[in-house]
């Protein structure tokens, strides 16, 4: 919320938020880190900021250059050995707000 309204102060077009996200592995973190952040979202729009789309970072856990696998930011975890997807419970969280 504090970087949108940073941006907006300066720049008055149309704002996406993307890449946002939080590498944990304890998901519970996660869900409430996207709940926060929408609610911050939400807050936005409603003041007045022409926010028009909010992209999570990310679908997958995935590879980071300087911590390789380590990190998880991902609403799906992936199992390296098998390529196996088990969705997380952030996944259903952030499902929850599309509509």
């Amino acid at each position: 919320e504090q970087v949108i309204r940073k941006v907006a102060q300066n720049y008055h077009g149309i704002l996406l938020v993307t890449e946002n996200g939080i590498g944990t592995a304890d998901d519970t973190r996660r869900v409430e880190f996207i709940r926060r952040a929408l609610a911050g979202v939400q807050r936005c729009i409603e003041s007045g900021i022409d926010l028009r789309g909010y992209l999570h970072w990310s679908l997958l856990d995935n590879f980071e250059w300087q911590a390789g696998f380590a990190k998880t930011f991902g609403l799906i975890a992936v199992d390296r050995s098998t390529q196996k997807r088990y969705p997380k419970e952030s996944l259903a969280v952030l499902g929850e707000y599309a509509g």
